[in-house]
């Protein structure tokens, strides 16, 4: 049996990983003669400053068996045509703003950062940030700055709580 889509509606609550990392997991799929379930992982990343977070959110490939053997964020565009049936991806990043949504509920960092993992997006590709920008914005926190590095061309968002 290949990979089946088999989106998960009703994911656990934000857990803590044993670096610190807030995560939210919804399940993308299963392939049964991998022993892989494939989960969509949301995550607020401690950085250095205590109160501060990454927010980043990839494919893992997780066994079906062993709750250890995961790999890690898989943020390419190879990976969600892989995983995600184009009919379905709208509906994923609603679920990917619904996680974001609990993370930064239950984390309240005074400030959380995001950067796109590809250089020099056009704007078409851009449009999936202002949507999880929106569930950041509906937190309470404001778009501190937004800018493209010109050297590294990739895009970056410093979100700072209101007071």
């Amino acid at each position: 049996m290949a990979y089946e889509f088999d989106l998960e509606v009703d994911p656990d609550e934000p857990f803590t990983d044993n670096l610190g990392t807030e995560i939210v997991e919804f399940a993308l799929g299963y392939d049964t003669d991998a022993d892989l379930v494939v989960v969509m992982s949301v995550m607020l990343v401690p950085v250095d400053d205590p109160k501060a977070h990454d927010l980043r959110f990839g494919i893992r490939e997780k066994s079906a068996t062993q709750d250890w053997k995961v790999s890690a964020p898989d943020y390419t565009k190879e990976g969600v045509d892989k995983y995600v049936p184009r009919e379905w991806r709208t509906f994923v990043l609603m679920r990917i703003r619904s996680a974001i949504q609990a993370l930064v509920t239950k984390v309240k960092p005074d400030s959380i950062t995001m950067e796109t993992y590809y250089a020099g997006l056009e704007q078409k590709a851009l449009k999936k940030y202002d949507l999880v920008c929106a569930a950041v914005y509906g937190c309470g926190y404001d778009l501190g700055d937004q800018f493209r590095d010109p050297e590294s061309q990739k895009n970056y968002w410093l979100f700072t709580k209101q007071v």
